[in-house]
């Protein structure tokens, strides 16, 4: 019997909201997640495994880069937000 994944199912009906509404910090939020997990785990996945002990240089240069899409996809849309609501 199969279980259902409430956390992901959830997760993708917030993610799919966000899309519609534009508040693409969410995704920037996940990106952020996704590099935690990744970093903590050892394995990082593009379109395939990546293992940090087999390769490194390249297992950082993925986490690194979802740690700073991350962080740049909030700092960009929460910078304008704010900037616009102190007008």
């Amino acid at each position: 019997m199969r279980t259902i994944k409430w956390f992901t199912a959830a997760s993708i009906a917030v993610l799919a909201i966000a899309s519609y509404r534009e508040w693409y910090w969410v995704w920037g939020l996940l990106f952020v997640y996704w590099a935690s997990i990744s970093a903590r785990s050892g394995q990082a996945f593009v379109v395939e495994t990546i293992e940090r002990s087999g390769n490194p240089a390249l297992f950082w240069l993925i986490v690194t880069m979802w740690g700073g899409f991350g962080v740049w996809y909030v700092w960009a849309d929460l910078s304008w937000r704010f900037a616009w609501a102190a007008i």
